[in-house]
Formats: structure tokens, sequence, C-alpha cells
């Protein structure tokens, strides 16, 4: 099977390929004389067809079968010899010929760019720090008091953290403003519920007060046939209650899963747990510092093959997205290809630096490493035994993990040859904590 490579243009290439029909012939016999053993023939026992019957019911297709098995053995072969990298799946072309030795092809692909990632040892890194105190331990639980938070009415006027029931209408241009009309509508003051001037006007209030003000949306108001326009509304206030926060008890240790309500095994927890997020925080942090290095690179060629994946896959995320959201017939949405045609080279792009950098330096996915991510992503669901085999049972999903789990490889690897500078991030900006 001999082959011959021919450089197009840029990362595009031609292989010229030539299989022998003897070759193809012997194998479509063998391969009928498997399936005469088992079809089944009108007029003859099941196996027991002549294999010259079988040929003519099944000849044509067989022979399809093998010569596209063949032109892709013969084409990983040509590939192996030349030492081509090639990036996505080959087009193949049939050739005219004499027909009477061989058939010709002409197989259409492309190759990996060539990539200089320079002297990493020379870049300069910034990486995040936080070691987990006691005072950690009591913000996280000041959190959990208050995700458990219950209300009491007070006979006072409103003020942040309040809980304030209202009934509220509102005119634009002088008529009745569409959905700006509500009864009984409670709201956090300073949850970020309602726009600040709404809350600003509440706020000092009390039961059976009434505000009565004007509000102008931000021209990116969500609602845009109201954005940067300005309404009236007219506000009564009908209820005002005062936040409780749970006591620190025993009680409130088993209600986060502390069986024995012992306050000193919760703390105990709490900090493990808090140390694990605060641990997975930092690590993302630096890989999105090294991610981001590798975008800022120069750019590279980048096989076209590739790009079209890629779009094709973020369309059906975008896709799926829609449908979760309750968008009817979302498969049917149009999305134009044009309009990934950026973020699908930037992630093409990010994924050859990355490739690169593993190739390189022979780095690869530990299969503890992916086990363990395996079981975390697992424990989300209910029977994570079943999860972890599912996950197993596919090597295309178990390939998803892997590629994850060798970004991080690279990550590390990058980190640990280039110059990092380290800095301290308070517990509140790591945990998007409000201020």
């Amino acid at each position: 099977m001999a082959a011959t490579i021919e450089t197009v243009a840029g990362l595009k290439r031609k292989a010229s390929l030539a299989i022998p029909l003897a070759t193809i012939e012997a194998e479509a016999l063998r391969r009928l004389g498997e399936l005469a053993r088992t079809v089944n023939i009108k007029g003859f026992r099941k196996g027991k067809a002549p294999v010259k019957l079988v040929d003519q019911q099944y000849g044509q297709q067989v022979r399809q079968e093998v010569v596209g098995d063949q032109l892709r053995d013969a084409f990983a072969q040509t590939a192996t010899v030349n030492q081509l990298r090639v990036a996505g799946m080959p087009q193949f072309e049939p050739k005219v010929g004499d027909g009477q030795t061989d058939l010709l092809f002409d197989a259409h692909f492309e190759v990996y760019p060539e990539i200089s990632l320079g002297d990493v040892a020379k870049w300069s890194l910034e990486r995040q720090a936080l070691e987990v105190t006691e005072k950690h331990v009591d913000a996280t639980l000041e959190i959990l008091r208050k995700q458990r938070v219950s209300y009491k009415a007070a006979k006072r006027a409103a003020k942040a953290d309040d809980r304030v029931t209202v009934d509220f209408e509102s005119t634009l241009d002088g008529a009745p403003m569409p959905g700006g009309q509500g009864t009984d509508f409670p709201f956090v003051l300073g949850a970020g519920q309602m726009l600040p001037d709404f809350e600003a006007a509440v706020t000092g209030k009390s039961a059976k007060d009434v505000a009565e003000f004007d509000l102008t949306f931000p021209a990116d108001y969500r609602a845009t046939d109201i954005a940067g326009k300005t309404a009236q509304f007219k506000v009564t206030v009908k209820l005002v209650e005062a936040p409780q926060l749970p006591k620190v008890d025993a009680d409130f240790a088993k209600a986060l899963g502390v069986d024995t309500g012992d306050l000193d095994e919760l703390r105990k927890e709490l900090r493990a747990n808090v140390e694990r997020e605060v641990a997975r925080r930092l690590q993302s942090k630096a890989k999105n510092v090294v991610m981001e290095k590798l975008r800022d690179m120069p750019e590279i060629d980048l096989p076209k093959s590739l790009v079209d994946t890629e779009i094709r896959r973020l369309i059906q995320i975008t896709r799926a997205d829609l449908e979760s959201k309750g968008i009817p017939n979302a498969k049917d949405v149009p999305l134009a290809p044009e309009l990934f045609v950026e973020e699908a080279q930037a992630r093409v792009k990010l994924g050859l630096l990355v490739g690169e950098i593993a190739r390189v330096n022979q780095l690869q996915p530990s299969p503890q490493k992916v086990r363990d991510l395996v079981v975390q992503q697992a424990m989300n669901y209910e029977n994570p035994a079943e999860m972890v085999q599912w996950y197993y049972a596919d090597p295309r999903r178990l390939q998803e993990v892997q590629a994850v789990v060798l970004e991080d490889e690279v990550v590390e690897w990058v980190l640990g040859q280039a110059k990092t500078k380290t800095s301290k991030i308070s517990f509140e900006e790591l945990m998007d904590i409000p201020q």
C-alpha cells in the first residue's frame, strides 16, 4: 500500500493511497464465509446457504465495509510511517484508475501545527495562598446560621437584613406599568432582590407606612422595554420582620449532620470541609492563571477540522442549556455557526497548547487522580457506585475526566517550572462572601 504525501496549503495535506483489489477480495470472501455460517437465507437452514448466494445478497455491503476498513488501516499506516500528527478525521476521495490492480484514493487531512512554547522557566506567574484558621470556621458557622434564618414580626422601622412584606403599584407615562404591581410581596433588605432605589424607599418605614417615589431603571435592565425609563411607585408596607439566627448548640450541630450534637466535632468537620474547599478554589485560581498565560501566547495555525468540531460542540451545549431553561423547541432554534467561531478558536488554541506541553514533557493523567475525580463527581448522585461504573463503561466519558486531570497535571508542571510569586488572598474574596 504505497502512499505519497503532498502539502496542499498551511496545515492541509493530501495522501495518495492505493489498495490492492486482491486484498479487498480476499478479505471480503473471508467475511462472507463467516457470515454464511450465521445468516438466514430463504430456502436454506441457518448457516447452510452457499457462500455464492450469500455473496449475491450481501457482497456489495461487505466489500464496501472492507474498503472502508482497508482505507482507514492504510491511512493509519501512512501516518505512522511518515510521522504525521493528524488533526481530526481524514476525508477520502476516490480517484480514477485502471481498476485492474488497485483502488486509488486521495486522503485529505490536516496536521497539528508546530508549536514553540519558549522557555517556560522565564514565565512570571502569581498564585494565591490562604491558611485556614479558626476565624474562618467562625465565618463559615455564621454563613450556615444565616442560611437557616427565621423571621419574627418587629414593631419598628425596617432596616438592613429585615424581611419586609409590601403591596406595590406603579405607573409609566401615566399608565399602569405591565408587571409593576404586587400584593403581599416579601423581600429581604440588602439581599439584592430589588433595585437599590426601591429598597432605599422602604428602609426606615414601619408597618402601614406608605412610600411614593420615582424609580429610574438602569440602562442595562433585563426588561429592555423599560430600561432607562422612570416609573412612579406607591409602596405600602404591611409587615416588618426581624431576622432570628439559630443558636449554635447541639440541635444546630445535629441539623448539620453531627448526630452526637457535639460542637467540637462540628467545628472539626467544618474545618476539614473549609480546608478542602479553600484548596479546591486556590487550585482553580492557579489553573486560571496558567490558562490565561497560554491564551495570551502568540496566535498559531489552527486546524479547521478541530475548530469546526468545537463549533458543533458549542452549539450542542447551547441547545442543551436552552432546553434546560424550558425554551420550547430548543433543538430547532437557529444558531449561526459564525457566532461561535471566536470562542471555538480560543478553545482549540488552548487545547493545542496544553496538549503540546503534555506531549513534549510526557505528562499523563494519573489513573488514581482520574478515579478520585470520577468518585468526587459521582458523589453528587443518589447512587455513587453506579455512576462510577457508568463513567468507566464508556471510554468517551472517561476521556472527558482524563482531559481534566491532564490539564491539572500541565498546570502543576508549569507552576513548577515558571517563576512564581505567592500573594495572600482574603477568605471573603476567595469564598465570594459579600463584604
